[in-house]
């Protein structure tokens, strides 16, 4: 297969994700809003939010298959367009004052299965735009872009939805995905690979455990998924329950600065992402890795230390809101020196004709140890202390971290490319 550089195929990549991730930006902070506005319930909230997670991951599967089959440009210019027509409808069912709650959760639940679909096929189809030399790159120029629509699209979304209404809110959201649609059309992507037979039960089952088996069977691709299952697992929802709980219920945060925090965060992964392009580009995945995660851990015991009672009185909330937003842009700045070499190496770990069957399947995983963490870490909340879990936590991904830098193979880091 012949590979090309950073040019006009990855610019329009690159130009169809912004402009939609900006969309779904707006979209993510002003929906919820409005259905607090329309109902005040809270178990309205949690449809909403387990609509737009449940069906992508039950989808998972069929999307990954159907990644390896066709034509990935073509499943995401399809996806984007049907995407934009559906929320384009919302537009005119609330322009028209006929939009109900129901047709807003199945619309939901129908975008989050195209979700995986456009995801499936993005994910697989990157390294096959790009030259391996220059994959590294190019996953670093995607994670700025996805920082930067995280802070700008909830701040427009907010503003829009405040002064304009719901209805605006959809059709911007609508129209940036037909602008990503019509974007990505003009990329260059032929491949096509080995002509399979009718696509049936039978066949669907078939191909998709050969997405599992190549997990299974490569061993240094199995380490590098246990890894970031695991710490997954651990980390993801401690900072989505354990750490609002001590913010909010203990420290005491304001809701404005509880979300500055998070801004924080996703400001740290913008501005390391730009210097992973520009100051570490010349780093090896090992040392880089190596860097990222020690900085991590140390922010973690940091963190852990300052939260113990007896260091904890001696701040006031806006100290300690300094505090936390540090460590938090530090985290997130060092956070892409893990993650952006591991999506490469995963990335370059697996053959194309598979690739889309692959990380689907990672995704679900992964994906499925985020809830389930949660249940537990909330659980825990009601019977210990929260700082203990923290230690705790720390403590575990710390052993976890040194094992996996202990085990795992040269190709873990520089992999041989498939």
């Amino acid at each position: 297969m012949r590979k090309i550089t950073l040019n006009k195929n990855f610019t329009l990549f690159i130009l169809g994700r912004l402009v939609s991730l900006i969309g779904s930006g707006i979209q993510m902070i002003a929906i919820p809003l409005y259905i607090l506005d329309k109902t005040g319930s809270g178990t309205a909230m949690g449809i909403f939010t387990l609509l737009g997670i449940l069906p992508r991951l039950l989808a998972a599967p069929f999307s990954g298959v159907i990644g390896d089959r066709f034509n990935r440009k073509n499943i995401m210019v399809l996806t984007d367009f049907i995407r934009g027509i559906l929320i384009i409808l919302l537009y005119i069912l609330s322009f028209r004052n006929m939009l109900q709650l129901i047709i807003l959760f199945i619309i939901q639940a129908i975008v989050s299965v195209l979700d995986g679909f456009f995801g499936a096929a993005t994910s697989a189809m990157l390294p096959d735009i790009v030259s391996e030399e220059q994959l590294r790159r190019a996953n670093s120029i995607l994670g700025t872009v996805n920082s930067f629509s995280m802070i700008i699209g909830p701040i427009l979304g907010g503003v829009i939805y405040g002064f304009f209404g719901i209805s605006l809110v959809f059709l911007f959201n609508g129209i940036s995905f037909i602008l990503s649609a019509i974007s990505e059309m003009f990329i260059e992507y032929n491949t096509l690979f080995k002509t399979k037979e009718k696509l049936s039960a039978k066949s669907f089952f078939i191909e998709f455990k050969e997405g599992l088996v190549f997990i299974v069977k490569k061993r240094s691709l199995k380490i590098l998924f246990t890894f970031a299952m695991f710490t997954n697992f651990l980390i993801a929802p401690l900072l989505q329950v354990v750490e609002p709980y001590i913010l909010r219920q203990i420290v005491k945060m304001s809701a404005q600065q509880y979300g500055l925090v998070q801004t924080f965060f996703t400001i740290g992964m913008l501005l390391g992402n730009i210097a992973l392009i520009s100051f570490f580009s010349k780093m090896k995945n090992k040392p880089l890795m190596i860097q990222g995660l020690a900085v991590e851990i140390a922010l973690l015991f940091i963190f852990t230390y300052f939260i113990f009672p007896d260091v904890l009185t001696r701040f006031s909330t806006l100290q300690f809101f300094w505090l936390t937003a540090a460590i938090y842009f530090t985290f997130g700045f060092f956070n892409v020196q893990v993650n952006v070499p591991i999506s490469t190496n995963l990335q370059l770990m697996t053959p194309s004709d598979i690739r889309s069957r692959v990380f689907s399947t990672l995704e679900v995983f992964s994906q499925i140890m985020v809830p389930l963490g949660a249940v537990i870490y909330g659980f825990l909340l009601d019977h210990i202390a929260a700082h203990f879990i923290f230690l705790f936590a720390t403590i575990l991904t710390s052993l976890i971290t040194f094992v996996f830098l202990l085990i795992a193979p040269k190709e873990v880091y520089e992999p041989k490319t498939t």
